[in-house]
């Protein structure tokens, strides 16, 4: 007979193992309206606003690595639509989906390579990936979800596989016009203007064709001085794989603008220029040769053709260079990727945790204060001046750089804060798939492009294993503890959870998802803010970058607004103050 003592602690133990229970396999709460006060400070649900291809989060995705449909070890069409859900599920009611309003799809056309950068063909999609009836299912079913759709599009060059490139070597052909080719007498050594020595990112820019030397009108081959064959070289920036696109010829402009019609009937939002910064490159032009103000000249005549077919497309361009150089491309462009960033919030985040271990004073020089932010409108004043609507596309990654997790030191609250630091800046944010469960990946490139982490080990038939196989090295190794999504759904603390809320806060509101940036400074150093505003709303963001202080401060003027985000509960606003726990982020916000 048990004493009643012992029952208590069995009473007790049998209302903590419920418990346990219940966290370790929760379930999302069910709403039946939106949520928008318990959004402030947990994961709620929020009427999403963001709707156009403009507006909103896109989500950068592999389709070799995200999930495997068919079984085959790839990545692939199917796979990707039944994980639409994960992305978003079209409810507002709902907190299972991430939220994203976009996606961005890394090229899908047949290629040589893995990653696709060298296209065979621009009508037709990746056999790996499925049928071009899997696509257009994929994008009928993202669309009933309120998805838009962005292709990666490679204009400065195709793959050496093309068949517009085959027959560009024929001097008679119509293609030949199409590339960059130059003869061994177009090289200074013999006259000409080219240097056979000219360095690409991949070893020489020009490639010699060995089965191809130069003929006569007789077809006899043209031989130099020396009585060797005269041959015809090509350009390749990237690869000698890699032929590069001769942009004066109008022919290929037409051509490319078919390829955009193709796909934009199909039911794409729009595109994402690769290499836009290339098609007129300094290296493999003549001394002397104009080749921005060309190259801007292109990417506006594509840019306008691209509305004219689908006025509220979405098109955003890589264009990897210093802000002054992309800010000279905005004027042909509708929005560049935001390059720098994933160096320099991290950079930020982690001095500062420095700064804080040395036990060391605030600044008392003021004007130092808030310099994100007056750094970001700095920048998008450039932006302005050659485009007044230009939309800013700020990131962390993408598949040419290593993840973010390794510069924010694999640290959940670092990465939490540089999610709420870009997210909540001016623009149409891109977040790397994996990013928001925090994946990691060494310094080659098949690294950064591993298979998305849906279940433990071995536990996920979607789970795509093409590189499994050794032959791109080592490469599942980086995210062997990498927690997967199906453990930090069931986490309310975890970072994917904090991406959902951030991203519903950033669709929520429209100071936020279309606004212009203007820097508002607190009085204190370690605070970085600002104020977003649109036509219906303004918003006042505030990032607290200080690993250990909480801060309370005064509000700027015209700032005392209603809180609808606190990344940390804990913040607050009362008598005229702001109180920001460390190393959180804090949005106040009101209509107009």
């Amino acid at each position: 007979m048990l004493n009643k003592k012992s029952m208590v602690k069995k009473s007790i133990a049998a209302v903590c193992l419920l418990g346990c229970a219940g966290v370790l396999s929760a379930k999302p709460k069910k709403y039946k309206t939106v949520q928008p006060e318990l959004a402030v400070t947990e994961l709620a649900p929020v009427e999403r606003k963001a709707s156009k291809p403009g507006e909103g989060v896109y989500y950068s995705l592999f389709v070799r690595s995200f999930a495997d449909g068919n079984g085959d070890g790839i990545g692939d069409f199917k796979g990707l639509t039944k994980k639409l859900d994960y992305l978003n599920d079209g409810n507002d009611l709902t907190v299972t989906d991430l939220g994203i309003t976009g996606i961005w799809l890394l090229p899908i056309f047949p290629s040589q390579s893995y990653h696709g950068y060298d296209v065979d063909d621009y009508y037709a999609v990746n056999p790996d990936y499925g049928t071009m009836e899997d696509f257009e299912t994929f994008l009928a079913e993202a669309k009933k979800r309120g998805i838009s759709v962005i292709i990666d599009m490679t204009c400065n060059h195709s793959s050496a596989y093309n068949k517009w490139f085959i027959e560009s070597k024929k001097p008679d052909s119509p293609y030949h016009t199409w590339y960059r080719w130059i003869t061994d007498l177009d090289f200074t050594e013999n006259g000409g203007v080219y240097n056979r020595k000219q360095k690409g990112l991949a070893g020489n820019i020009w490639t010699i064709d060995l089965s191809n030397p130069v003929v006569d009108a007789n077809g006899k081959t043209v031989l130099d001085k020396s009585g060797q064959p005269v041959m015809n070289y090509y350009a390749g920036l990237f690869s000698t794989n890699m032929p590069d696109f001769n942009m004066d010829e109008p022919a290929v402009r037409a051509e490319f603008k078919k390829v955009f019609k193709f796909w934009l009937d199909k039911g794409v939002s729009g595109f994402r220029f690769d290499a836009a910064g290339h098609v007129y490159n300094v290296a493999e032009v003549k001394p002397g040769s104009e080749t921005l103000t060309k190259a801007v000249e292109f990417w506006k005549e594509m840019n306008a053709y691209v509305w004219e077919e689908k006025p509220e497309a979405y098109n955003v361009a890589e264009v990897w260079e210093p802000t002054a150089t992309r800010a000279r491309y905005m004027g042909g462009m509708q929005s560049n990727f935001h390059f720098d960033l994933g160096t320099l919030i991290p950079n930020i985040i982690n001095n500062q945790e420095i700064n804080d271990k040395k036990n060391q004073p605030e600044d008392m020089d003021k004007s130092s204060y808030n310099g994100f932010a007056r750094s970001l409108a700095g920048e998008y004043a450039m932006y302005a001046r050659n485009n007044p609507d230009y939309i800013d596309a700020p990131f962390l990654s993408n598949h040419d750089q290593p993840r973010s997790s390794a510069a924010l030191r694999n640290n959940p609250a670092k990465i939490k804060l540089a999610a709420d630091m870009y997210i909540l800046a001016e623009g149409v944010p891109f977040i790397y798939y994996g990013e928001e469960i925090a994946m990691k990946s060494g310094a080659d490139d098949p690294t950064k492009r591993t298979p998305m982490v849906w279940k433990p080990a071995g536990k996920d038939k979607l789970t795509p294993t093409w590189c499994d196989s050794g032959a791109y090295g080592n490469v599942s190794v980086y995210n062997k503890k990498t927690v997967p999504v199906s453990e930090q759904e069931n986490d309310p603390d975890s970072i994917l959870n904090h991406y959902k809320r951030v991203i519903r806060v950033k669709t929520a509101h429209p100071a936020l998802y279309k606004g212009r940036l203007t820097p508002v400074p607190c009085d204190s150093a370690v605070l970085e803010s600002w104020v977003m505003e649109c036509d219906e709303e303004k918003a006042f963001v505030v990032h607290n970058v200080s690993s250990v202080k909480d801060v309370t401060v005064p509000l700027p003027e015209g700032c005392d607004m209603p809180m609808v985000y606190a990344a940390n509960p804990a913040a607050k606003v009362e008598d005229g103050k702001i109180t920001v726990p460390a190393m959180s982020s804090v949005v106040l916000a009101q209509m107009k």
